[in-house]
């Protein structure tokens, strides 16, 4: 039962108790305004401002916020103005105020939590992306995201309403990666952040300011060295290639990623399809490259010799009675040879050797690269030969010319290279400048 007091101050309402043996009061502070006190779990009372009104002939309350955070003063002061909303609403002139706070409370319980805009993003990029042309984004692409939210973001911020992200949310997540001494993963954090709040900020999803306000991509960072072969350890890897019991197909696949430079996902799902040998020419379609354009690989006389061999590798042509694709690096039972083969094939082959070069399969593709170097191909044309978009504005936009017979003769070089090595010459030795005397 509510309690009348009169010349309430903000003292008295500090000092109000709960009667022994009530676990909860309401108490009249002025016409249509209670403190409204309750027994928490912990036996101390919380203290809430309530407004009572009448919605269609039965009473309500409607909570004002909680003492002291909210002054008597200011909860009159709401008290006050929900009155003139009252009446208004009376007079059909407005909503009626315990109205107006349901819904603003159901707004907020339907507020999406960060996890649901992730998903709504990663949704949205699969229906197509202005910046792919209208056409969805890669699967891989999406793995990124996915793996960088979920390793660093959504234990952090998941559960939380994207409305209400604070920058010290969004700060930790990416402080995470770099209390663990990974500032590449960090920038990867950052920027899977950025697409998350640029999403829900176009859609509405957060209408005031921008919580990544002001917090800086924690790049530039220190990247971690090349990691190729030097001609050396190639004369290594092409006997200990050689010498082993390899899958066919597995062995041939790290020595054609070496004389093309393709990735190792083109490569291991290649098909013969894409293969013309009388023109010496690998086209490579766009929905396996992260360009999504089509790429030609010009094939040198080794890289063709290689693939003759490949003919020969056994292989299945259906699996359960369904036809497979007729891919030129199968695996063992014909389909497609499985993503890590060609990388625990290199972690033995460096097992087998004191101190050997320990590759993964995209240093293969770097170490082309590094050679071409080596030999004196110019960097902008090795950059062609394996796939980068031209990185030079004004060039992009002035120069028509497409290098294919430059691409063409570096890959002939890279093959001729590598076939000297395997015999045994044509090493290129590296010189370090003298230092000059003082």
């Amino acid at each position: 039962m509510a309690t009348r007091a009169t010349r309430w101050t903000d003292e008295k309402v500090k000092a109000q108790k709960l009667p022994d043996g009530l676990k909860e009061r309401r108490v009249l502070v002025e016409p249509g305004l209670y403190l409204f006190m309750r027994q928490r779990a912990d036996g101390q009372t919380s203290k809430q401002w309530q407004y009572r009104a009448q919605v269609a002939g039965k009473r309500r309350w409607l909570s004002l916020g909680s003492y002291p955070e909210v002054t008597l003063a200011q909860a009159g002061d709401e008290r006050r103005t929900h009155d003139k909303v009252h009446e208004a609403a009376k007079k059909g002139e407005a909503d009626h105020p315990v109205i107006v706070a349901r819904q603003t409370r159901k707004a907020a319980i339907a507020q999406p939590s960060v996890d649901d805009v992730f998903e709504e993003m990663v949704a949205d990029k699969l229906m197509g992306s202005s910046r792919k042309g209208g056409k969805p984004v890669r699967e891989r692409t999406i793995a990124v995201l996915r793996e960088n939210y979920e390793l660093d973001i959504k234990a952090r911020i998941g559960d939380a309403k994207v409305a209400k992200l604070t920058r010290e949310a969004v700060q930790d997540c990416i402080d995470g990666p770099r209390r663990r001494g990974a500032p590449g993963a960090a920038a990867h954090v950052y920027r899977t952040l950025r697409a998350i709040i640029n999403f829900a900020l176009k859609r509405n999803h957060i209408p005031g300011a921008d919580p990544m306000r002001g917090i800086e991509n924690p790049r530039p960072y220190r990247p971690a060295p090349v990691v190729a072969a030097t001609d050396a350890e190639l004369v290594r890897l092409l006997a200990d290639l050689d010498k082993s019991q390899l899958w066919p197909s597995t062995k041939l696949a790290i020595e054609f990623q070496l004389l093309t430079g393709g990735r190792p996902t083109e490569i291991r799902l290649a098909t013969w399809a894409e293969m013309d040998l009388a023109r010496r020419v690998w086209t490579i379609p766009d929905s396996r490259l992260k360009t999504d354009r089509e790429h030609r690989v010009h094939l040198s006389k080794q890289a063709v010799a290689l693939l003759e061999r490949a003919r020969q590798v056994p292989r299945t042509a259906t699996t359960d009675g369904k036809a497979l694709p007729d891919y030129v690096f199968p695996g063992a039972k014909g389909a497609a040879m499985e993503k890590r083969a060609v990388g625990r094939a290199l972690t033995r082959l460096a097992d087998r050797v004191e101190d050997g070069k320990r590759l993964r399969p995209h240093d293969v593709r770097r170490t082309l690269r590094t050679m071409m170097s080596r030999i004196g191909v110019d960097p902008h044309i090795a950059e062609l030969c394996i796939g980068h978009l031209e990185k030079e504005t004004m060039r992009r936009i002035y120069d028509g010319h497409d290098y294919w017979n430059e691409m063409a003769d570096a890959w002939d070089r890279a093959g001729a290279h590598i076939e000297a090595l395997r015999g045994g010459g044509a090493e290129v030795i590296e010189l370090k400048a003298a230092k000059r005397s003082a």
